[in-house]
């Protein structure tokens, strides 16, 4: 492995074309350069990642700075991906159940560390494996005991919550492979963390049992949350159907995609028994105002969402994962000591759609990224985090050291640059050549032609970028990674820093580290 190539760390690319639809709503500088910047750079994520489509929201100052669409909301029909194109959320949607217990929390219905059993009726919850009671805060913060689960997957309409809840309960063990491989309990209450669908579907029905107005979960949710914070094409329906959404939400639903190698394949409609987990259906520029809320203690747009302290609460430390991140209430949290401390919380809604959303308050941007595919081994969200660590590393470059002219290049004149970039140090520095590399061999290899077998996946040839690579990297004088590093992190390179990682995969490199980081 090269110097170069661990400086440029890289993904598997699959090619699809994708198209931008968007809408700029900002005019502040620095905003619509970065905006342009993510112009070129998310079509060539899309692109490589095999993404049918993707959409997004993008805030700062606490308002919605851009919105857009790329790729497709439907392959078949070929139907355009938009801004106004709704998703499935999957378990972004904890977070609103977890505002609304907290909320509830803030009226004196519920008690954070109060057990749950205190407010149950029609049935009582006890852990097998002893301990002492389960509480509020052990739900929101997954060390209930329970053990992870897949949301009562089902594809009839499930039943209602209590009910459903009520027979579960007393069962040993979890749907998986009919009931013979996970137990129900795991450890006992506070103990261990383990991330259960279950156990927040339990909080989303302490929330229908103590409101004081007797709302059920989901008309709760929609009279506290999504209404007050003009959240028009968002619901949480109990069922995710025809019957359950309102038609104006239904019709813009996106068809999703499980991802088989580079099969993408319609997935059946998956239903969740434990709904308050995620049935959310929403738009990136609607969903992404709950962060804007809890980036600013609690209020959006003249509404209280929640108190101030009870924000604090919910994005302090709970349960410590490693040195650097962990769980508060419900939200994940990382980077917490450094300039990059974010919260947010992923969702992916069976086997159809991987989606984020995270907010990063010492930045000033909260970002939210849905995609219609679902990788059926490995679920992973690479698409909002090449964006967001592309966004969060342009700030924090351009803060020192901006260089606008970057931006501009194509993205064959760059991806032709790093090919330049790469050539020399792979001769002169993994090989150690001492001699000077004459205008015949630049010659030479600026013939470089993609073959016809790979037109489609490799970028059309720019012979003035690649002479512009081999150029720069030749001002290098001692060949080590450190005076690459350095390099790189100038302003005498040509790319913009945040782009190296896809650059890098278009010409089928791969790396340990990531640029900067």
């Amino acid at each position: 492995m090269t110097a170069l190539s661990k400086l440029l760390p890289a993904l598997a690319a699959v090619a699809l074309t994708a198209t931008p639809i968007d809408m700029v709503v900002a005019q502040g500088d620095v905003n619509q350069r970065l905006v342009q910047a993510l112009k070129q750079f998310i079509p060539q994520v899309v692109r490589q990642e095999g993404t049918p489509g993707l959409n997004l929201a993008l805030a700062r100052g606490g308002k919605v700075i851009w919105e857009a669409g790329f790729g497709f909301a439907d392959l078949e029909k070929k139907t355009p991906m938009t801004a106004a194109t709704v998703t499935h959320s999957g378990s972004m949607g904890k977070t609103y159940t977890a505002t609304a217990v907290m909320q509830l929390v803030e009226r004196g219905a519920l008690g954070l560390d109060e057990p749950v059993n205190k407010y149950l009726k029609d049935f009582q919850i006890r852990n097998p494996l002893g301990g002492r009671d389960i509480t509020v805060r052990d739900l929101l913060t997954h060390r209930s005991g329970l053990s992870g689960n897949t949301a009562g997957s089902t594809f009839a309409t499930p039943p209602p919550l209590g009910r459903h809840l009520k027979d579960d309960y007393p069962k040993e063990k979890f749907e998986f492979y009919g009931q013979t491989w996970v137990p129900r309990w795991f450890a006992k209450p506070g103990e261990r963390y383990s991330y259960s669908n279950f156990g927040i579907a339990t909080l989303g029905y302490l929330v229908e049992v103590t409101n004081p107005e007797h709302l059920t979960f989901s008309e709760y949710v929609q009279n506290h949350i999504i209404y007050p914070l003009g959240m028009t094409s968002t619901q949480y329906p109990p069922v995710q159907d025809k019957a359950h959404i309102r038609p104006d939400i239904w019709v813009n639903l996106s068809t999703g995609y499980a991802r088989l190698g580079a099969l993408r394949i319609p997935t059946p409609p998956v239903y969740f028994a434990d709904f308050p987990a995620g049935t959310v259906v929403t738009t990136p520029g609607d969903h992404i105002r709950v962060l804007l809320a809890y980036m600013n203690h609690g209020s959006y747009n003249g509404y209280q969402l929640l108190k101030p302290e009870t924000v604090d609460t919910m994005l302090a430390m709970q349960v410590k994962l490693d040195s650097t991140s962990g769980v508060g209430l419900v939200w994940a949290l990382r980077d917490t000591a450094k300039a990059t401390f974010r919260f947010g919380h992923a969702g992916a809604h069976m086997f159809g759609w991987t989606n984020n959303y995270m907010a990063y308050p010492r930045q000033d941007f909260a970002l939210a990224v849905f995609t219609n595919q679902w990788p059926i081994r490995g679920l992973r969200y690479p698409e909002s985090d090449l964006i967001a660590n592309f966004i969060s590393s342009w700030l924090e470059r351009e803060a020192t050291l901006p260089h606008p002219a970057r931006a501009l290049k194509s993205w064959t004149w760059k991806t032709s640059y790093v090919a330049g970039l790469t050539m020399v140090e792979q001769l002169k520095g993994m090989l150690g050549i001492v001699e000077p590399l004459t205008p015949e061999m630049v010659n030479t290899m600026a013939r470089a032609r993609p073959i016809p077998a790979l037109e489609d996946g490799v970028p059309v040839w720019d012979e003035a970028g690649f002479r512009a690579g081999v150029a720069d990297m030749l001002t290098i004088k001692e060949w080590s990674q450190a005076e690459i590093l350095a390099f790189l992190k100038s302003d005498r390179l040509q790319v913009l820093p945040e782009e190296l990682e896809v650059l890098n995969h278009e010409l089928g490199l791969a790396g340990a580290f990531t640029l900067g980081r």
